[in-house]
């Protein structure tokens, strides 16, 4: 190694950063990683070698000694070429931890019991009406999910009798194996880590250690809260294998569709269906509101099918505010289908005054037309 340029080995430049060392020496360090090259001399070599000048580039004072004078400067001081012993001047916890999660370097912490995993997330539908979607309420969610065994508490053994040390790991969770120079700490493969095994299994669980029960959970709508908007309630999903954490549950909101109003974002839109003789003359009608209380609006002589008028602040709730929306009147004009001869005899009467362009409406000794369909 002493001849040997430890940047180009590594395959980085000079003035390479940490991080640039760190991620260029995991690449090839995997790849002759002797438990991927089991009985390959030359893999085991290159490996010794990645780590030799990882252990001298990673840290800044030997780096800035072979920079300056070589490995050949290093020698006798613990940090070059004749100073390596394995894999002392790295921490490969560090650099192959979150990669061969099976494998341990030298036990440390990473014992298989402390090997637990979180449960796994369950989604499940809700729908609510829109009057729930307005003010906010409580909601009860009923589902399934796996929890531990109730006989076993998630051993998945007969309680008391039906566990005993295991035999390949003497109880430890970890068993040791040696390869070329380097010693591995593995999870023991007959009992996962746990260090016992089963030799009774429950009978409630079958040795799974957990079973499907119903749940429920409340969870509380906010007010305004939008058609599709999905909910997590922490821990509410599956129980989690070897001590771990329960997964979440997510709840997804759907609002119903309402008989009376159409939401748009954060207004209210309604439907009111007015007579002629009230888009033609104007009126003063009632509107329903979704708190359930009515509210006046005036239609204005000669109202056009289809306007929409806007009554401020009687929409929706909007989310995290003390603000609403408008409510949206969209007016419709009912035309009547059925005449008797006396209607169609004053529609006849009003065709022949309205003259065009001026709309001229001429008096009759009986009273003007519009009077008389208002009688009607």
């Amino acid at each position: 190694m002493a001849s040997t340029d430890y940047y180009r080995l590594l395959g980085v430049p000079r003035n390479a950063t940490d991080a640039e060392l760190k991620s260029s020496f995991r690449k090839q360090a995997l790849k002759y990683h002797p438990d991927k090259n089991p009985g390959n001399k030359e893999a085991e070599a290159k490996f010794k070698e990645l780590n030799e000048a990882y252990g001298v580039l990673s840290d800044s004072k030997k780096r800035n000694v072979y920079d300056q004078y070589g490995a050949e400067a290093l020698k006798g001081a613990g940090g070059g070429a004749g100073g390596f012993n394995g894999f002392q001047n790295v921490d490969l916890g560090d650099i192959f931890g979150d990669i061969l999660g099976g494998f341990g370097f030298g036990g440390g912490e990473s014992s298989g019991r402390s090997r637990s995993r979180k449960g796994g997330d369950l989604k499940h539908d809700v729908e609510i009406p829109l009057e729930e979607a307005f003010n906010g309420s409580r909601v009860s969610v009923e589902f399934e999910r796996t929890e531990s065994c109730s006989v076993c508490n998630g051993t998945g053994a007969k309680p008391k009798t039906g566990l005993k040390k295991c035999s390949t790991c003497h109880g430890s969770g970890r068993v040791q194996y040696a390869q070329g120079f380097f010693s591995f700490a593995q999870t023991c493969p007959d009992c996962h880590g746990q260090g016992e095994v089963i030799t009774s299994p429950c009978k409630q669980c079958h040795g799974s250690g957990h079973e499907r029960k119903k749940a429920k959970v409340n969870i509380k709508i906010p007010p305004g809260i939008n058609d599709g908007t999905l909910m997590r309630v922490s821990r509410a999903g599956d129980v989690g294998a070897r001590g771990g954490d329960s997964g979440d549950l997510y709840v997804q909101i759907y609002i119903k569709h309402h008989s009376r109003f159409e939401r748009v974002e954060d207004d209210l839109l309604y439907y009111i269906n007015l007579s002629v003789t009230q888009a033609v003359l104007g009126a003063n009608v009632e509107i329903p509101t979704i708190e359930g209380v009515k509210t006046s609006l005036n239609i204005p002589a000669g109202t056009q099918y289809g306007k929409v008028f806007r009554i401020s602040n009687k929409g929706m709730a909007i989310l995290q505010s003390k603000k609403r929306g408008d409510m949206l009147v969209n007016v419709k004009i009912d035309i009547p289908l059925r005449l008797n001869s006396k209607e169609k005899e004053l529609f006849k009467e009003l065709s022949t005054t309205i003259d065009g362009e001026e709309k001229v409406i001429k008096k009759k000794k009986s009273g003007s037309i519009f009077e008389k369909i208002r009688g009607l």
